[in-house]
């Protein structure tokens, strides 16, 4: 039978050896580099991790955010965590994973009543988590439901669980396997402020590690732009200050049963 070559699919048409590039082109390949170097120079980032009631974004709900706001070389800025009262009647859900029961939440703050404050501080940095289909997922779906997301958006995000390959070698991409083989420190695994700035240290020793490659602008430089050009969130400022005073978080560590996945 006749033997093809196919091209790849990341790969443009094939031109002649003979053939030039238009001077525009190159201006608009110049102009798009400075674009994910200046993002990488600029843009912070939102280092989320989420305890939830079970698996599902869409029938699921959120019992804890930790959150680590850090700026464009990786350092933590400030952070925040709170318990998340999902309502009455609303079971707890494994509380051999995450470590809470029902009567931690007792005084804690529904998610609307914070809704607008993690938005904010959500805004204009790209989001990051160990496994960020998960987490981000269920944000799409409860800030959505809130409007607080426009409806179809695609939250910028990195993955540190998605990239570990490329900036480690690990035998699984596990949070806790994924921190030992990188010498990151890791607290109460699956209390979400500690699994957060886990998920943090990762991403700097991932940059780290670019840097001394010569990777310029980071690797997730693209992320980076759409996040600074991401219009999809909405909020109310003078309720997230309001929302600042009504955090709870966790008042003791809780700590799970040993052999438990990562949200996989």
């Amino acid at each position: 039978m006749p033997f093809y070559h196919r091209r790849p699919h990341d790969r443009g048409p094939l031109r002649p050896r003979t053939a030039t590039v238009a001077p525009a082109a190159y201006a608009r390949a110049a102009e798009d580099r400075e674009a994910l170097a200046s993002a990488a120079r600029e843009v912070g980032y939102a280092v989320v991790d989420l305890e939830t009631t079970g698996l599902s974004p869409a029938g699921d709900e959120i019992l804890e955010i930790g959150l680590v706001l850090a700026g464009p070389d990786g350092v933590e800025q400030r952070a925040w965590s709170t318990l998340v009262d999902p309502g009455a009647g609303v079971d707890v859900g494994p509380t051999f994973i995450h470590g809470i029961v029902a009567e931690d939440l007792v005084g804690a703050p529904s998610l609307d009543d914070v809704a607008d404050l993690l938005v904010r501080d959500l805004a204009g940095r790209v989001v990051v988590a160990h496994n960020a289909r998960f987490d981000v997922g269920f944000l799409t779906q409860a800030l959505g439901r809130r409007e607080r997301l426009a409806r179809g958006a695609r939250v910028p995000r990195v993955c540190t669980m998605e990239w570990a390959r490329h900036f480690i070698t690990t035998p699984s991409r596990r949070l806790t396997t994924c921190c030992e083989a990188s010498g990151v420190e890791i607290g109460h695994h699956h209390s979400a402020l500690d699994d957060a700035r886990a998920s943090a240290g990762l991403l700097r020793h991932y940059m780290s590690i670019g840097a001394q490659r010569g990777e310029a602008p980071v690797a997730w430089a693209r992320a980076l732009a759409d996040a600074r050009a991401f219009t999809g969130w909405t909020w109310d400022e003078a309720a997230a200050e309001r929302a600042e005073a009504l955090l709870v978080p966790r008042r003791g560590p809780g700590v799970p049963r040993e052999g438990v996945p990562d949200h996989l």
